[in-house]
């Protein structure tokens, strides 16, 4: 049922995503997506959850993986392009757009932004402390202006915005430039 939800956020948005159109998806009678998760809210928070700590769970092995952080973070703007394409940045922001006026949405997508901005902040704050700098932000406000970052871009690269109109790649490139320009001086 998780799966029929996410394949039909992607296809169809939060519109599509009724119960009885992810009943319908999953070969399952109505009453049991109403059994298992509450209701379209409960369903549609799971797959927001199960999608998110997927995705966090990689960046997260990635982030720990031995490395320069340039090179991860190069590998991890890469990743959003896989993003894109499978559908998570689209499930992301349907449900996103619908939490504005659903609490219980709301909330999960809330959790899910969190997670990421705790692994960005335990990444500069680990990071910097390996090189013994001094970051200009704080770990924390740091990794908040970068998941902004990335969540600007995101929308915009699924609205269809050209890199020539916004050059979201040459923004990150320069990120990763100046993460490897404080290595080098280590």
């Amino acid at each position: 049922m998780v799966e029929a939800a996410r394949e039909i956020l992607i296809e169809q948005g939060h519109g599509g995503a009724s119960t009885r159109a992810v009943a319908d998806r999953a070969g399952v009678c109505l009453s049991l997506v109403h059994y298992h998760f509450g209701g379209r809210q409960g369903l549609l928070a799971e797959v927001l959850e199960r999608e998110n700590e997927t995705l966090l769970a990689r960046q997260r092995e990635l982030f720990a993986a031995p490395g320069p952080l340039a090179e991860k973070w190069r590998t991890a703007c890469d990743l959003l392009d896989d993003d894109i394409r499978s559908g998570y940045v689209r499930l992301q922001f349907e449900l996103w757009g619908a939490g504005l006026v659903d609490e219980d949405l709301a909330a999960g997508w809330r959790a899910a932004l969190k997670g990421w901005r705790s692994l960005l902040a335990s990444v500069f704050e680990s990071w910097a402390a390996e090189l013994g700098i001094e970051l200009p932000l704080r770990p924390k406000a740091l990794a908040s202006l970068l998941a902004n970052l990335f969540e600007g871009m995101e929308v915009e690269l699924l609205a269809g915005v050209p890199e020539e109109d916004a050059p979201h790649r040459e923004v990150l490139g320069a990120i990763g430039h100046l993460i490897a320009q404080a290595e080098a001086r280590r």
